[in-house]
């Protein structure tokens, strides 16, 4: 591919992401204004999501990544974009909490496998609140307090690579 296409390509999947982001936060911002009896780990949660997604698009870019774990990450992001998965989206706001637990668990997995430098580009990719890796391991340790446990340990399957993996 010629070099300004390739550039253009990536300008659109660009936009496209950002639209995405832009939707989800604002459908979430309203789900939550309406349900302000929701708790505040699901508030976190539902939050959170948005900002975990446009990680994984800026990981998938990443060059230190190396292909098995952008396929990986790919795999999360098609989850999240998905509005059929092990619990639907329009399931609010379950369904995309489990989007949010399954993000995590696979970027808890890229840092182990890549270790510092794992670490590393997530703080560098990072625009959300608060440290990356501590929301990480927040969401993985709580995980279970938000849905059902059959739920959780096939997310930990699919995204972490085992049923004792976190």
């Amino acid at each position: 591919m010629e070099p300004q296409r390739s550039l253009q390509v990536i300008d659109d999947e660009s936009k496209r992401a950002r639209r995405f982001y832009t939707r989800l936060r604002s459908r979430i911002v309203a789900w939550l204004e309406e349900h302000t009896d929701a708790s505040d780990r699901v508030r976190e949660y539902l939050l959170l999501l948005p900002d975990l997604f446009v990680l994984l698009l800026r990981l998938i870019g990443d060059p230190r990544v190396d292909a098995p774990l952008k396929m990986q990450l790919i795999a999360a992001s098609a989850y999240v974009l998905s509005p059929i998965d092990l619990l639907p989206d329009f399931l609010l706001p379950t369904g995309l909490i489990d989007d949010a637990i399954a993000v995590a668990f696979v970027l808890s997995r890229l840092t182990k496998i890549m270790g510092d430098t794992g670490e590393e580009a997530l703080r560098e990719h990072w625009e959300g609140q608060g440290d990356i890796l501590a929301q990480i391991q927040k969401i993985t340790a709580t995980a279970d307090t938000v849905i059902d446990q059959r739920i959780l340990q096939r997310l930990r399957r699919i995204f972490s690579g085992g049923p004792r993996s976190v």
